[in-house]
């Protein structure tokens, strides 16, 4: 499985150099988030990343490549999975470094701010995402890999409104429901958001494998 990540590294190359010149112009020098906190481009970097490993994966046919070499397709699997959480750390740990590099030059109050919580949240919601976006992803592969994020977004942003709706509809605040999740202690968004998703991921890679397993490639 090793061998399988250091071949997503080696292919994303080229993006993780491409993304970290794009966070740090965009989100730092132009001052696309500035107030807002340093998870936010974060996220965003996280997502391209592995995005594009699933991609290039696929226009590359590397799927049916893997699948011929003596390779378990759970260890295929296995490797995706892990991939969130290298690219993950990569990419908080390259738009950390652009914080630090931009603090060097420009006001503090310019600059994305770091904050526990909301890295929690955006974790949360990136394990949340990558649980629905694999399944899918090893269950049709090619045929809808090129829109799949869209497809995932839509799908989680539509659930989310519908949950807002009902929680107005049976007369609760959301508004006030978010406010509480947001000040919240730590402990408490980890063991709920994070803990959580992360359970929701396990889920997803079991059915991941289920899935690959069954294909025909």
């Amino acid at each position: 499985m090793v061998q399988l990540l250091l071949k997503d590294l080696r292919i994303q190359k080229r993006f993780i150099g491409l993304g970290f010149v794009f966070v740090g112009f965009v989100f730092f020098l132009l001052g696309a988030f500035e107030g807002l906190p340093m998870s936010i481009p974060a996220a965003i970097f996280s997502h391209f990343l592995i995005v594009v490993a699933s991609k290039m994966d696929e226009r590359n046919n590397n799927g049916r490549m893997l699948v011929s070499f003596p390779l378990r397709r759970k260890d295929i699997v296995a490797s995706k999975y892990a991939g969130i959480f290298m690219f993950m750390a990569l990419a908080f740990c390259l738009t950390a470094i652009w914080r630090l590099l931009a603090g060097l030059v420009l006001p503090e109050g310019e600059l994305p701010w770091f904050d526990l919580k909301s890295m929690a949240v955006a974790i949360a919601v990136l394990l949340l995402f990558y649980s629905i976006y694999f399944p899918l992803f090893f269950a049709f592969g090619s045929k809808i890999s090129q829109v799949l994020d869209f497809i995932v977004i839509f799908a989680v942003g539509g659930a989310g409104v519908l949950a807002l709706r009902i929680m107005e509809w049976s007369g609760a605040n959301a508004g006030a429901f978010i406010r509480t999740v947001m000040e919240a202690e730590l402990s408490i968004i980890l063991l709920w958001a994070v803990g959580g998703c992360l359970t929701l991921l396990i889920v997803s890679w079991k059915m991941s494998v289920y899935l690959f397993e069954r294909k025909n490639v």
